[in-house]
């Protein structure tokens, strides 16, 4: 299976959708009806209300709208990436690297805030590795700007993102105030848009706009299972980060740089849900992007495939059992 992944073929892509659904069948056949958490910002209770009088007759809209989330995900993040020329040559692991790791934990498969913020997470990434020598940057900052101040209207601990943005900024390009001054215009702009409309409509209180979040450790249940899924997660990671850190002296500068901020991302989505008011593993989710580029170059790089093809369909069998369990 994953040899089949490793090659640039357009019917990989028809494959991964085959693929994809045999692993959320479960979330299809059984839908989870999702409830706006208080850390959840104004948008994303907006989108669940509206939703919900469709969902009292067709509640399979919920798992559709996050497995059709998913899949486009996973395959503009593979195609971002191979234009990118992350790795030494294009294939479809990210993508299936990116299903395969959100199948791992069932709230990763519902229709979230966090999940929608990855879209967003998506459609920025390219355009901030792109930053590098790039004659427009201040139309990419303000754009990305745009984009993350709307993530926070989703989920508010988001904003943390914002040091992604400054770590991008400060990695690819040489300081200067006006494009500083820019990407937070664009932070900003969301947020005027909506402070006028409410204003003029007579409903601004700042006080309901403002979700709740603070510090709070997650409940986690350190069971057998809790183990089983870190391992699936850390060991094809630590396997992809030794590969990369292996051919970083064959890897062009901005590649060099993409990759550093990459392992950036992932620390930054790690922390962000410590400032949720949940102790569920929903937020984790945004972790995804990151480690499903790690774990794309975990299963390309060895040169034999036997150890990826192992990893791999253990956490298929894993991921099954689990269905019955």
């Amino acid at each position: 299976m994953v040899n089949i992944y490793r090659d640039n073929n357009s019917a990989n892509a028809f494959l991964l959708l085959v693929y994809g659904l045999l692993l959320k069948l479960p979330y299809l056949l059984h839908p989870h009806i999702p409830v706006a958490e208080p850390s959840d910002g104004l948008l994303f209770a907006v989108l669940i209300e509206f939703l919900n009088k469709a969902a009292t007759v067709f509640p399979v809209i919920y798992p559709l709208l996050a497995f059709l989330l998913l899949f486009t995900q996973s395959l503009t993040l593979n195609r971002l990436m191979n234009e990118q020329k992350l790795m030494y040559t294009s294939h479809y692991l990210v993508a299936m690297a990116y299903l395969l790791i959100t199948s791992l934990i069932p709230e990763w498969n519902y229709l979230s805030s966090a999940l929608i913020i990855n879209t967003v997470m998506v459609w920025s990434w390219p355009r901030m590795v792109s930053l590098y020598n790039n004659p427009n940057a201040k139309t990419l900052l303000f754009n990305i700007g745009v984009g993350f101040g709307i993530c926070s209207f989703f989920y508010l601990p988001s904003l943390f993102l914002l040091f992604l943005l400054i770590a991008a900024i400060l990695v690819f390009r040489p300081f200067s105030l006006a494009e500083w001054v820019v990407a937070l215009l664009g932070i900003i702009t969301p947020y005027y848009f909506l402070f006028a409309y409410l204003f003029f409509t007579d409903q601004f209180n700042i006080g309901s706009l403002i979700p709740k979040f603070a510090w709070k450790f997650p409940q986690l249940r350190f069971n057998y299972l809790f183990w089983i899924r870190a391992t699936f997660i850390v060991i094809p990671l630590f396997i992809g980060m030794y590969f990369i850190q292996a051919n970083t002296g064959r890897m062009l500068i901005q590649v060099r740089k993409s990759w550093a901020l990459m392992t950036f991302y992932l620390i930054i989505s790690v922390i962000i849900p410590f400032f949720s008011t949940t102790s569920s593993y929903t937020y984790w989710i945004m972790t995804a992007v990151p480690l499903a580029a790690f774990h794309a170059a975990a299963y390309l790089y060895p040169r034999r495939s036997t150890v990826p093809n192992y990893i791999h369909w253990l956490m298929i069998i894993f991921i099954v059992a689990v269905f019955f369990l």
